[in-house]
């Protein structure tokens, strides 16, 4: 990053009326700040909760980038429709650039089906596979 790219940043965080930012790698975490003012108004602000089930049969991608079920270097699937899966296994592949980051599974099932391509760009949170109770 040049001095100048770090000027426009600078810019473009007080026009937003953000005091700041903050960018993790390699699965990238990017943490945005409000200045105090502002926190103090959203404090007030009510949020609808929304119930998240851990029953929930969906599996979803824990970053953004290319979703690979199968290595590059190999042809055999990582799973299928109808494999089992354990808490832990290794069920995908996010292709970042040239790193390859490990999709395992939260929860044991049986693969109900695929909800994404291989080789599909997903977001964060997306889901992509289904499972059934085992």
């Amino acid at each position: 990053m040049t001095n100048q790219d770090i000027r426009q940043l600078a810019v473009w965080l007080k026009e937003t009326h953000l005091a700041g930012a903050e960018i993790r790698r390699p699965g990238l975490h990017l943490l945005l700040k409000r200045s105090v003012d502002e926190v103090a108004v959203a404090a007030q602000i009510a949020v609808p909760k929304t119930s998240k089930s851990t029953d929930e049969p969906l599996l979803k991608t824990p970053g953004l980038g290319r979703l690979l079920l199968t290595h590059p270097e190999q042809s055999d699937v990582l799973v299928s429709v109808g494999s089992r899966v354990a808490p832990g296994q290794l069920i995908a592949l996010l292709q970042v650039g040239d790193l390859l980051l490990p999709v395992r599974s939260q929860k044991a099932g049986r693969v109900s089906s695929v909800l994404v391509p291989c080789g599909t760009t997903v977001g964060y949170g997306e889901a992509f596979m289904r499972l059934d109770a085992a």
